[in-house]
């Protein structure tokens, strides 16, 4: 690492350092590093530098090449004011193309933000990973319009090799969305062996009051870790679900929930849910495995074709299959 000498107003070297600096502490430094920054009031033509960057994603975005580990920065800066705004549903298509918020490293809304323009006409395909070998880190999306729509789904992952680390993946943030059968936080589909590490999957701030689900799984999804993630619900309708996996071969070889706490706001005046996980066929074509988790309000860990396609290595604490809180007595 180059240290910085010198004081008053950036050099030319000193900006250079600075970019050498921070390339340095990431693990891809062949690629381009792209600013940008939705809160800037830069006036001069924006060109993607830390001097004059890019204040919207899709700009950014196609400044970034396919396959060539170009890294765009998303600097925050601490309030909604710097969230990079979508008008339209946005698919992230590139390989190798990463994504780093700079803001505070919350677990919960992070302020290096994704999210719907203000007013715009709801649409239910938010942000789309069909990329391979992508890193997001410290990034939340959040999908709340002024006036929702059905089936909204915030994330849905296509691509393979993906890590997200440190995010928030925040849908259903109206009431027309909370209350779709059809709508998701994150839908993993077909291609798998993604990991999603220290991650917030979901929010309890509006009530959803249908059986829809924070987590689907489709399309014969392989291999996804979900690591140290904590997936909050709140509801009026016991029905909701955490994880949801879809027809039959939904899943495929294995799908591992490992230190994950699922948790229903059980005490703030959500409805206890029936279960945490649901299969719609008795052949998903894989296995879900669960290590060290914690489940609080809910009755059963999952309905009959889940748990018989589950397979839970964590405290025993009632006879609803094990893994779920209880009030210490």
């Amino acid at each position: 690492m180059r240290l910085l000498s010198g004081g008053g107003a950036f050099t030319r070297q000193n900006i250079s350092d600075i970019n050498d600096n921070f390339a340095s502490v990431l693990p891809f430094t062949p690629g381009n590093l792209i600013y940008l920054q939705p809160s800037s009031s830069n006036t001069q033509a924006a060109d993607g530098s830390i001097q004059k960057p890019y204040t919207d994603l899709p700009t950014a975005y196609s400044a970034a090449r396919n396959g060539m580990n170009d890294v765009i920065i998303l600097v925050g800066n601490g309030a909604a004011s710097g969230t990079a705004r979508l008008s339209a549903a946005f698919t992230w298509a590139k390989d190798s193309t990463h994504l780093i918020g700079i803001d505070s490293p919350v677990l919960i809304s992070q302020r290096a933000r994704i999210a719907p323009t203000s007013g715009v006409t709801a649409f239910a395909n938010f942000f789309t990973v069909s990329g391979n070998g992508c890193l997001f880190q410290n990034i939340q999306w959040f999908q709340g319009f002024t006036t929702g729509t059905t089936s909204e789904i915030c994330m849905t992952v296509t691509g393979g090799r993906n890590v997200f680390k440190n995010c928030q993946i925040a849908g259903m943030g109206e009431a027309a969305g909370a209350q779709s059968t059809g709508s998701r936080h994150l839908k993993v589909s077909t291609t798998g062996e993604n990991v999603f590490e220290d991650c917030t999957i979901g929010q309890d701030t509006v009530t959803r009051t249908v059986a829809n689900a924070s987590v689907e799984f489709a399309g014969g999804t392989p291999r996804n870790i979900f690591r140290r993630c904590y997936f909050p619900v709140y509801g009026s309708s016991a029905g909701v679900l955490v994880i949801l996996g879809t027809g039959a071969s939904c899943v495929d070889r294995f799908n591992e929930f490992h230190d994950c706490v699922f948790v229903n706001a059980i005490k703030s005046g959500s409805t206890g849910l029936t279960a945490v996980g649901s299969f719609t066929s008795a052949s998903p074509g894989g296995l879900v495995i669960f290590k060290d988790c914690a489940s609080i309000g809910a009755t059963k860990f999952g309905d009959t074709n889940f748990l018989a396609n589950s397979y839970i290595d964590m405290a025993a604490v009632s006879d609803s299959a094990g893994g779920l809180g209880v009030n210490p007595s």
